[in-house]
């Protein structure tokens, strides 16, 4: 390159680096009229493409912070939803603990109840069988004190003396202790 720079010297004739006073003038016309014709033609469609590109990034914009807005509100009615749900969740099993316990609690006094009145019977007929017990008991010791008289006595005793007699003897066997 120095070596074009010194031949261009020599000869004073096309320097290129230091063009002619015309070319600079046609390169200013033909940059004014580029200039014009970019500026009246493609500017314009430039801004309107670059303000709806900037329109469309508002919107956007807009519509994503509304899906935020909307999405945080869907998660916060589900957390509430979540939260009832567990709060109805144990409420049922609260009532259920409770009525559980209630069944556990009637079933043990109806047991008992009914074990009361089976032991209130078994008495009932215990009583029973010892009275019918004591008074067949009676009966047999009116016969065989009766038996046992007449032999003694060797004569039939009357009906009134005889009473007199089991009744008496039925009062000595009933203090000594009860007959076996």
């Amino acid at each position: 390159m120095i070596h074009l720079l010194a031949v261009a010297e020599e000869s004073e004739g096309f320097n290129p680096l230091s063009p002619e006073m015309g070319l600079y003038v046609w390169t200013l016309i033909a940059f004014i009229v580029v200039f014009a014709a970019l500026a009246k033609y493609v500017f314009p469609k430039l801004e309107e493409g670059l303000a709806d590109r900037e329109r469309r990034i508002k919107e956007d914009l807009e519509k994503a912070e509304a899906t935020k807005t909307e999405a945080e509100k869907i998660l916060e009615d589900y957390t509430r939803r979540v939260s009832q749900a567990r709060e109805e969740s144990n409420k049922i099993i609260e009532e259920a603990r409770q009525s559980a316990d209630q069944v556990r609690k009637d079933l043990i006094a109806k047991s008992e109840a009914e074990a009361r009145l089976i032991l209130g019977k078994a008495q009932n007929q215990l009583e029973a069988e010892k009275d019918r017990a004591l008074s067949e008991l009676q009966t047999q010791l009116a016969a065989w004190s009766t038996e046992i008289a007449s032999k003694i006595v060797e004569r039939e005793l009357d009906p009134a003396t005889q009473k007199e007699l089991v009744e008496k003897f039925i009062t000595e066997v009933q203090k000594e202790g009860s007959p076996q």
